[in-house]
């Protein structure tokens, strides 16, 4: 079962590197009362903290890793009477370019302690875009944050979109901001928990690259329906 949320009477199906970490961190406030506290001025000890949680010593500070909150995979288990299900989803391959822009490089694998594995692969540290691509599955089989943050969408919302009641769409946030703050009775907060930094790393695709991309992204596309086209990535890509 996703995030089930008693303030907004709704179930979240979340999908990483979409927007997740907010919802999740809103959904939470809503629900408990008070701004989940594994943000803000105490990052830096809760680097600490994600150590110490993984060694079982204390309790995690991540969101996703809250009893209710984590990220799995799609499950018809039974939605509360009174309930809606919603979801957001993004362009599937600007959802990869961002998987690449944060999760990607070198200080997200030591901070992993992945270094060694990528690097016995032959794989870079900090892969262009293309270089990704190129390698995508290599790099999924080694680093858990690659396969965690470019799962399918069928992963997260099964085989048939038709199922939730609304599916909204990151770049038209308005729209799910409307729709929440309706059914809540009151505007619906939404937080920013990941911004990412402007980055000067080399996103251009060769044409083998490009055709590489929209394969892996193929079946995205074909379960979204007419909410993305294909065809106009691709054109954007070769732009």
């Amino acid at each position: 079962m996703a995030v089930i949320s008693q303030a907004l009477k709704a179930v979240y199906f979340d999908i990483t590197k979409v927007g997740s970490s907010s919802l999740k961190e809103t959904l939470w406030e809503l629900d408990h009362g008070a701004p989940f506290k594994g943000r803000g001025v105490r990052r830096v000890v809760n680097n600490l903290r994600w150590r110490l949680a993984a060694a079982k010593l204390m309790q995690p500070r991540n969101i996703h890793e809250q009893e209710g909150y984590r990220t799995q995979i799609f499950s018809l288990s039974k939605v509360p009477e009174g309930y809606i299900t919603f979801t957001l989803v993004r362009d599937p391959v600007a959802r990869m370019k961002s998987a690449w822009k944060d999760k990607i490089h070198r200080n997200q694998f030591r901070w992993r302690a992945e270094e060694m594995d990528i690097e016995n692969e032959g794989l870079p540290l900090d892969p262009t875009f293309g270089e990704f691509i190129d390698h995508f599955h290599e790099y999924r089989a080694v680093s858990r944050p690659v396969r965690v943050h470019t799962t399918p969408y069928s992963w997260h919302l099964g085989e048939d979109i038709g199922f939730f009641d609304w599916a909204f769409r990151l770049e038209a946030l308005d729209e799910m901001h409307a729709r929440l703050s309706e059914r809540l009775g009151q505007p619906f907060p939404i937080h920013h928990a990941n911004k990412s930094g402007l980055s000067q790393r080399d996103d251009r695709l060769t044409r083998r690259q490009i055709d590489t991309l929209l394969q892996i992204t193929q079946a995205d596309y074909r379960l979204l329906g007419a909410m993305y086209d294909i065809n106009t990535a691709e054109n954007a890509l070769a732009a």
